[in-house]
């Protein structure tokens, strides 16, 4: 059996295109969207629509929650930035049809498969962030809480990887819309779709990390076509992704 799993679109319609061309030459057997689908790019409609086809499982992630939830007054956390993104964030939110609105609410908080747990943030919060700084005590209170599969896979970070424990695994498939990576002494977002493949055999659930590049003229003349607020500002923050 082989899964696909892939999250963390944000609006971007020309990965999210990226990604399911290159995902269907790999012919899962079953595909997982791990969510926040919509929020912050300049296609999020389409983009909610665009994985509604596939009629696969989707998780519901920290900023598909917060589509749904009533406009917010700024409030200044001291981050880089800050203004222009909860502006854009807040744009998001009046992009959506009532019937895409309701697709989004209809997203799971967890998708389970046989022996695999999918999540967005952690199986507790969908904005939690599990990496290799999760104390060891974090990990055995949640495995108490929700399951010993096999495999566990959640986004929310935006960084692809892998953390092998004693028995088990936990496997973040990247971003397919926002990756990012420190080029000097800035982030930059990054032009490619990432997402992971699982294949079952007699070792247990083996992972292949897929990085798909797409044209990133295509992503910024979208973003300044769009009537998004600080597209300019937008467009700039990217970068080639190979």
């Amino acid at each position: 059996m082989r899964v696909a799993i892939f999250g963390d679109i944000h609006g971007n319609l020309p990965a999210l295109t990226a990604a399911l061309s290159d995902l269907r030459a790999q012919a899962p057997d079953a595909l997982v969207c791990l969510g926040d689908v919509a929020m912050d790019g300049p296609w999020p409609g389409e983009c909610v629509d665009r994985v509604a086809a596939l009629g696969c499982p989707v998780v519901r992630g920290n900023a598909d929650r917060m589509m749904l939830e009533p406009p917010a007054a700024f409030r200044a956390r001291g981050f880089p930035d800050e203004q222009a993104l909860h502006d854009i964030s807040e744009w998001s939110k009046t992009q959506l049809s009532t019937a895409q609105r309701a697709l989004v609410a209809a997203y799971a908080p967890l998708v389970s498969l046989p022996d695999l747990l999918c999540f967005h943030g952690s199986p507790a919060r969908d904005n939690e962030e599990l990496g290799p700084a999760t104390p060891l005590a974090r990990w055995t209170t949640l495995r108490h809480a929700y399951g010993a599969q096999a495999v566990w896979a959640g986004g929310h970070t935006h960084r692809a990887g892998h953390l092998p424990q004693v028995d088990w695994g936990y496997f973040n498939p990247g971003s397919v819309g926002l990756p990012f990576e420190q080029r000097g002494e800035r982030f930059v977002n990054l032009a490619r779709a990432e997402y992971l493949l699982l294949d079952w055999g007699p070792g247990g659930w083996q992972p292949t990390f897929r990085r798909v590049p797409y044209a990133l003229h295509d992503l910024q003349r979208g973003i300044l076509a769009s009537d998004m607020p600080h597209a300019r500002w937008l467009a700039a923050e990217w970068a080639c992704g190979t």
